[in-house]
C-alpha cells in the first residue's frame, strides 16, 4: 500500500471494530494520496451508513471522509471547466458519479441530524449541518458548471438544513457559509456564465458570503432584494421580478452590499490597480466583465423589458456561431456552403431576444457570451445576437437564450501596423434606437486595448479611425464597445 494510491482495507469480511479500524486507517492514508477514487469512497460511505457501531464513531469517520474528499474536490471540479456543452456521455457519466457521491454524503450527514447523538452532544450539530450544506451546495455548483438543471429536491434539502440551524440555541447557532454562497451564486444568474467565469463567480461569492443576512422582514432596498420560501424546491426570486405570492412564509436577503463591493473592485481594476485578493481571472477582460455583470444583477435584477411569447407553430431558425464565422458569412453575401450553419427551433421570443432548442447541425462553436448570427424563417437578413444562457438536460439536448443587439452588421478588420498581416475580424453595428442609443463595435476579447482603433470595412481599401470607445460588454469570447458620436 502506497500513499499515491491507497487500497480500501475495509473489506467486507471484516466486522465490528476491525472493520471500523480498517476504514479509519484507509481514510488516514487517503489524506496523503495524490489520486482519488470516488467509487472506493462510495463503498466506504455505504459501509458507514450501514454501520452498527455507535453514532459517535460514524460521525468521526464521516468527518474524516468529508475532509479527505474536500481536499481534492477542486481538482475534480476543474475537469468540467472548458468542455463543450452538451456534455458527451463520458463526461456526463463522470458528473453523475460526482453528484451521486455528494448527494449520498449530504444524506449521511442529514441522517446524523436525526440521530439521538446530536441531542446528546448538541455541540457537534453545527459542524454536521455545515458539512451537509456544503455537499448540497457543491451538487448545485456542478449542475451550473455543466449547464445542467439542478436535480429535483436539492434546493429543498439545502433550505431544510438552514431551517434546522435556526432551531439551534442562539449560543450554538453559526451562519451556514455554504448556504449563503449558494444563494449569492443563484442571484448571480449562473446560467449566463461559462465555466471559466463561473469558477471566478464562485470564488467571489465565497468572499462576499458574510454580506448575506436572511431576515423575516423585506429589506428596504427592494431593487436588490430576493426572497426564498424554504419549504419549496426552488432557489430564490428577485422581489422586483416576482412579488411574494399569498400564503408564502418567506425570508428575505439583500445583495446590495455585494453589488457595491463588485463595483469598487471593478473600478479599482479599471484604474490599473492590482487585485491580489481577487481570483486570477480578475486581471482579464472576462473577469472584469464578470464583475460588471455581478454589480448589475446583484444591484438591480429588474424586470424583463418585454414579455416572452411562447411559440406553438414550431418556427425554425438558422444559426451561425462565432465572430469570425459571422464575418465570413456576411462577406459571402448569402452563401452558406462554406460556414457551419445549425438548425434550431424557436421556443419563445420577444422583441429583444429568443429562446432556441437545437435541432440539427454543428453546435460545438456555440458558447455563452459569444456573438451569433440568427436568421429566423421568413426573416430577410441575419440578426446579430449574443448568447446569454445555455442549459442542457442530456447529451442530445441543448437550449440557449439570445439577446438581439443589432438587426444587421458591417464586417470589418482591425488595422494594426505592428501585425499588418493578421486580419482580426470585427463587426460594426449601426445605431438602432429601440435596441441601442449609439453605434457599436464587436471585437474578439483582448484585440482592442485602447479607447481608439483603426478599422477597414469589408470590400474597401480605405481605413476609418474610431475614437472614444467605451466598453459596454466583456466576457471570455468578445468585447462590445459603444462609439462616441
Amino acid at each position: 500500500m502506497t500513499p499515491e494510491h491507497p487500497r480500501n482495507r475495509a473489506a467486507s469480511a471484516l466486522t465490528g471494530k476491525a472493520r471500523t479500524r480498517a476504514i479509519f486507517d484507509y481514510l488516514s492514508l487517503l489524506q496523503e494520496a495524490e489520486t482519488l477514487d470516488i467509487a472506493e469512497l462510495e463503498k466506504i460511505l455505504f459501509s458507514l451508513r450501514a454501520e452498527t457501531e455507535s453514532p459517535g464513531t460514524r460521525q468521526v469517520l464521516l468527518e474524516k471522509l468529508f475532509i479527505a474528499f474536500c481536499a481534492r474536490l477542486k481538482s475534480l471540479l476543474h475537469r468540467f471547466v472548458g468542455i463543450r456543452i452538451p456534455l458527451d456521455r463520458t463526461f456526463r457519466h463522470q458528473m453523475g458519479i460526482l453528484q451521486g457521491f455528494l448527494d449520498n454524503l449530504a444524506a449521511a450527514h442529514e441522517a446524523l441530524l436525526e440521530d439521538d447523538l446530536t441531542r446528546q452532544q448538541p455541540e457537534i450539530a453545527p459542524g454536521i449541518m455545515a458539512r451537509a450544506a456544503f455537499c448540497l451546495y457543491q451538487h448545485i455548483y456542478v449542475s451550473h458548471l455543466v449547464a445542467a438543471p439542478v436535480q429535483t429536491g436539492i434546493w429543498q434539502r439545502l433550505h431544510g438544513v438552514w431551517l434546522r440551524s435556526l432551531r439551534l440555541p442562539s449560543e450554538r447557532r453559526t451562519p451556514l457559509a455554504a448556504y449563503r454562497e449558494a444563494l449569492l451564486l443563484a442571484a448571480a444568474q449562473p446560467t449566463s456564465c461559462d465555466a471559466h467565469e463561473l469558477e471566478f463567480v464562485a470564488e467571489y461569492t465565497h468572499k462576499c458570503a458574510d454580506m448575506v443576512s436572511l431576515t423575516a422582514e423585506a429589506p428596504q432596498d427592494d431593487d436588490a432584494a430576493f426572497w426564498i420560501e424554504p419549504t419549496h424546491d426552488f432557489a430564490l426570486f428577485a422581489l422586483a421580478r416576482r412579488p411574494l405570492p399569498p400564503g408564502y412564509r418567506a425570508f428575505y436577503f439583500s445583495t446590495a452590499q455585494a453589488a457595491e463591493r463588485a463595483k469598487k473592485d471593478l473600478a479599482a481594476l479599471e484604474a490599473g490597480e492590482t487585485a491580489e485578493s481577487l481570483p486570477e481571472l480578475a486581471q482579464t477582460p472576462a473577469g472584469r466583465g464578470a464583475l460588471r455583470r455581478l454589480a448589475e444583477v446583484w444591484g438591480a435584477p429588474g424586470k424583463r423589458h418585454f414579455p416572452r411569447r411562447r411559440q406553438a407553430n414550431h418556427r425554425r431558425a438558422r444559426l451561425c456561431a462565432g465572430l469570425a464565422r459571422f464575418c465570413q458569412l456576411l462577406q459571402k453575401k448569402g452563401s452558406e456552403s462554406e460556414v457551419d450553419i445549425s438548425q434550431w427551433m424557436i421556443i419563445n421570443e420577444s422583441p429583444d431576444g429568443y429562446a432556441l432548442m437545437h435541432m440539427s447541425g454543428t453546435i460545438g462553436h456555440v458558447r455563452i457570451g459569444d456573438v451569433v448570427a440568427l436568421r429566423p424563417d421568413a426573416n430577410p437578413g441575419w440578426l446579430v445576437c449574443l448568447v446569454r444562457w445555455a442549459i442542457s438536460e442530456n447529451p442530445e439536448h441543448i437550449e440557449i437564450g439570445l439577446q438581439i443587439v443589432a438587426l444587421d452588421a458591417i464586417p470589418a478588420t482591425l488595422v494594426d501596423n505592428e501585425s499588418r498581416f493578421v486580419r482580426t475580424p470585427l463587426l460594426l453595428l449601426p445605431e438602432y434606437p429601440s435596441l441601442r442609443s449609439a453605434s457599436a463595435l464587436i471585437a474578439p476579447v483582448g484585440a482592442i486595448t485602447e479607447n481608439h482603433c483603426v478599422i477597414r470595412l469589408s470590400g474597401s481599401k480605405k481605413t476609418r479611425e474610431l475614437s472614444g470607445l467605451k466598453v459596454s460588454e466583456q466576457n471570455g469570447c468578445v468585447e462590445m464597445f459603444t462609439l462616441a458620436e
